[in-house]
């Protein structure tokens, strides 16, 4: 799943944040977008090559076009899944979507009740009024000692769907956020795995995004995960994220280091294995961010990708 980075615009501010620094790095001009003309030709260039896209940003919301791009993509049968904070006003391009002609979900990155403002809030509320059959959470992890169970309660009041997309915060390259150090990477694991026991007591799936690394966790503690349904994956790849001009980088976290024309490529696989190429090759095909990942079995099993190589811009990885 490719993703499209519509606008820099965005009314949290979390801490982690990649999409503040894709903002300073393109001269601080909050209105640049990725146009509709520029999704159209996407979509001739690579004509029947997406079954889903990711809309992100910044805040989707916020996007003036976004009624258009999702028509767009429903005429190329294309499943849109947009990331929003939900604290907006509901675009009016969406009040009126009828979810059983027109396929879509939602993925919205929560915090507790305190982190909003009473109209954030408010706009959170009815957002899941309309949306709660499509709309699922997502949690990124920063303070090892918070809570999630939050997450549990907001499912059950609103009926959303019973699944939570986990990630880790992670560094951009050459720093600029907030993120888990590595150097506490087995306090996350612990972490996760009493995460995942809560979660699987509340009949909730948790899928783990990237940057884990197997090293975090013991045999017993993988086991546990198992036990308690978690979808987990060590390794990565290019996530793909598409932005204004038709600029792709291979992920948040890097979109420093490199950056492909999509229309330089014939194909999407052509793209990937640019962003792969490229990956390899200013990594000198290092194994992973801890020492120990050179001689380490599941790395060379390809089990793990030894975690995410944005650390490796800080000269301790």
């Amino acid at each position: 799943m490719a993703n499209l980075y519509l606008t820099h615009k965005c009314n949290r501010g979390c801490p982690f944040c990649f999409a503040r620094k894709v903002l300073k790095e393109s001269g601080g001009n909050v209105d640049e977008l990725l146009t509709v003309g520029d999704i159209k030709a996407l979509f001739a260039h690579f004509p029947g090559q997406f079954r889903e896209i990711g809309l992100l940003g910044g805040e989707p919301f916020l996007y003036p076009y976004l009624g258009e791009v999702l028509e767009l993509l429903w005429q190329q049968n294309i499943m849109p899944k947009v990331f929003t904070s939900a604290t907006n006003p509901l675009p009016e391009t969406l009040r009126d979507v009828d979810i059983t002609r027109h396929p879509l979900s939602f993925v919205v990155n929560v915090g507790t009740k305190d982190s909003y403002t009473g109209e954030q809030y408010e706009n959170l509320i009815g957002f899941f009024a309309k949306f709660h059959a499509v709309s699922s959470l997502s949690y990124t992890i920063l303070d090892l000692d918070a809570d999630p169970s939050f997450l549990f309660e907001v499912i059950d009041r609103f009926q959303l769907l019973r699944s939570v997309r986990v990630g880790v915060a992670l560094p951009i390259y050459k720093g600029g956020n907030q993120y888990v150090d590595k150097q506490d990477y087995k306090k996350l694991g612990k972490f996760m795995v009493r995460f995942a026991r809560a979660a699987h007591e509340k009949s909730v799936i948790l899928g783990m995004d990237c940057g884990f690394t197997a090293c975090m966790f013991t045999p017993t503690e993988v086991g546990a995960l198992q036990r308690s349904g978690v979808r987990f994956s060590f390794v990565c790849g290019a996530a793909i994220d598409i932005g204004p001009g038709l600029k792709a980088w291979n992920c948040f976290p890097l979109f420093q280091l490199h950056k492909e024309n999509v229309l330089e490529s014939k194909n999407v696989n052509e793209l990937i294995r640019k962003f792969d190429a490229n990956m390899e090759a200013y990594f000198n095909h290092r194994a992973g961010i801890f020492p120990e990942c050179d001689d380490c079995k599941y790395y060379k099993r390809q089990a793990c990708a030894g975690g995410c190589k944005s650390f490796k811009s800080f000269g301790y990885a």
